[in-house]
């Protein structure tokens, strides 16, 4: 009769009607279990809302424990959905700049204030908190590139960049901003450039992250010219040859090499072009050849030989 009985049970248990039995029993414990009252801690986060121009927010949000005695389906609930306390940044009770902290005992007057009619937390587990706060500071900075922009094979800059504002102004950390000395834009990719431009460039992401700027975008634009390879054969002048000294050099000419704009070549003369040399008795016996008359605009420039040697004949 036993075994039968034990036989019975199984069955039993393992039907339909069993697991929806053990399901039924399960429940009705949870919910006694859940029901009794318990301490325990529980998250309670606190928004910060800037609202001061002393102050940076690292973080919008803070989330202190706190101990509370409750049934288990209040703290449950509480785990799943936190709290929230809005905390105006202009008036917490900071008396350090330097280490912003606040006692618990303030945050717990904030907490009542908002749930007075439900409140159960006794205290806050740890006596002070240290806010996400740093203190702020403004700064001015002068925009630059990391980058210039893409030319076409022949094509370059003909004039020094322009940009839409020549300050840009940052509110933030002290800290991060000390370490800034400029606004670092890049420019938005396009094709190579062959024709004077306007463009659009953005402050870097790293940049942008690590305060409030006034402005993220600015236009940048410039002058473009084809260029052109130059070379030419100029004469060198000797000047402030002393009177009665008979000075030769060699050689007596040197080749230029340079690159300028055409528009700039369109209207270069090259008997403006000069080159001399300085006399003074060296060491070497060698003087160096200066240029002057260039076009507008030249790069690329080049002296060959760079120094002339001279000889005095007596």
């Amino acid at each position: 009769m036993p075994i039968r009985q034990r036989t019975s049970k199984k069955r039993f248990l393992g039907s339909k009607q069993g697991i929806l039995f053990l399901v039924f029993a399960a429940v009705i414990w949870t919910l006694s279990t859940l029901s009794e009252n318990y301490t325990a801690t529980v998250p309670v986060q606190f928004e910060l809302q800037s609202d001061s121009n002393d102050f940076v927010l690292s973080a919008s949000r803070v989330e202190v424990p706190a101990r509370v005695t409750s049934t288990g389906f209040s703290i449950l609930y509480r785990r799943i959905f936190p709290r929230r306390v809005l905390l105006l940044v202009s008036e917490l009770p900071i008396k350090e700049i330097e280490k912003p902290t606040l006692h618990s005992d303030y945050l717990l007057n904030k907490y009542n204030e908002v749930y007075s009619s439900s409140s159960q937390i006794t205290r806050f587990v740890p006596n002070a908190i240290l806010l996400p706060i740093v203190q702020a500071v403004k700064k001015s900075f002068s925009p630059a590139l990391s980058d210039l922009p893409q030319f076409e094979e022949g094509y370059q800059l003909i004039s020094p960049l322009s940009f839409s504002t020549d300050t840009i102004t940052a509110f933030g950390s002290k800290a991060i901003l000390e370490k800034l000395d400029q606004a670092i834009f890049e420019l938005v990719p396009g094709k190579p450039i062959r024709e004077d431009f306007s463009l659009k460039a953005t402050l870097l992401d790293s940049i942008a992250q690590s305060a409030n700027w006034d402005t993220t975008s600015i236009e940048v634009s410039g002058s473009v010219d084809r260029y052109s390879d130059v070379s030419l054969l100029v004469s060198v002048k000797l000047i402030n040859t002393p009177e009665k000294i008979n000075v030769n050099l060699t050689p007596k000419s040197v080749e230029i090499k340079f690159a300028a704009p055409l528009s700039s070549l369109r209207a270069f003369d090259a008997s403006a072009l000069s080159a001399t040399a300085f006399f003074e008795k060296t060491p070497s016996g060698q003087l160096s050849v200066q240029i002057t008359g260039l076009p507008i605009a030249a790069k690329k420039l080049s002296i060959e030989p760079p120094t002339v040697t001279y000889f005095i004949v007596e």
